[in-house]
């Protein structure tokens, strides 16, 4: 899916801004009516391997504020497994993005962005799945299919990158639930936007292949003005595929990749975790 305009998304760009009073509704959620079996096999060694990032193009709603900050990178193998790469369709394509499995009652949520789950606005995507340490087309802890997809009602119906938030409750493998097996990273909230972020993610766009994990190093660049509330930004080259990467401070996930601006290049942006991801967090761990 594809909007006209002159931004280009390597994690998705800008889209319409809303208010936080608009934004603090309930979480949109899909009880996802597909087998386990059936979405494991669909994904292929082909079809993972040929999955290409999300990419939608908007128009600039004003001048893009630059971050004008250092960024590492680090490819060491392999990264905690917690973290992994993650899989869908719209029906028509295959796409990847990351994530992250996360700490919570059931065991079962990987957090991520919202353009990962959902059209913003539009649908839910199908097909989607969570391949936790995923390097060079190895899937050392298996496939994890989602039971229930959910994310925001900002970024549902809006697709306000305020609140491009995602999250995925998987079903049991073999008996086993995904953080029993992986591991997992907590969930901050409301934290000091100021801190020193380690972002996560499966970059798949130019120059990157998507096969493996990669880090960036960064303090918080700045935040976006045209945004409310207004988005973070890290110094980071990770393209498109390393969308719903987390931004883990300590062991917590603070935020995740959401998007960058075309004339801001290795610029990283990523929404502001209050209240609203808070309630889709407790929404998903729920039950």
């Amino acid at each position: 899916m594809k909007r006209a305009g002159t931004l280009l998304i390597a994690l998705l760009l800008l889209g319409a801004i809303g208010t936080s009073a608009r934004a603090a509704q309930p979480a949109k959620v899909k009880n996802v009516d597909q087998s386990r079996a059936e979405v494991v096999d669909y994904w292929t060694a082909e079809r993972m391997r040929n999955a290409v990032p999300l990419d939608i193009t908007v128009a600039p709603g004003g001048e893009a504020q630059q971050a004008a900050v250092a960024f590492t990178r680090y490819e060491p193998n392999p990264y905690p497994a917690m973290h992994g790469k993650v899989f869908f369709s719209d029906g028509v394509s295959n796409y990847v993005c990351s994530g992250t499995a996360v700490t919570s009652a059931n065991e079962s949520v990987v957090w991520t962005a919202g353009h990962c789950v959902h059209q913003g606005p539009g649908v839910f995507y199908s097909n989607w799945a969570f391949v936790p340490q995923y390097r060079d087309g190895a899937r050392p802890y298996g496939t994890w299919t989602a039971r229930r997809l959910m994310t925001t009602s900002g970024w549902a119906t809006r697709g306000d990158f305020s609140y491009d938030l995602g999250a995925a409750v998987v079903n049991a493998n073999g008996g086993a639930t995904l953080t029993d097996t992986v591991g997992s990273r907590g969930a901050a909230f409301n934290q000091p936007a100021q801190q020193r972020y380690l972002s996560h993610g499966y970059p798949a766009a130019s120059p990157f292949n998507g096969q493996r994990e990669y880090l960036c190093d960064s303090n918080l660049g700045g935040r976006d003005p045209s945004t409310s509330p207004q988005t973070m930004a890290i110094g980071c080259d990770m393209t498109g595929g390393s969308s719903g990467g987390g931004w883990v401070v300590g062991n917590n996930v603070l935020t995740v990749n959401s998007y960058g601006y075309s004339n801001q290049p290795n610029v990283m942006y990523g929404p502001y975790q209050g209240s609203v991801a808070q309630q889709l967090y407790t929404s998903a761990g729920s039950g």
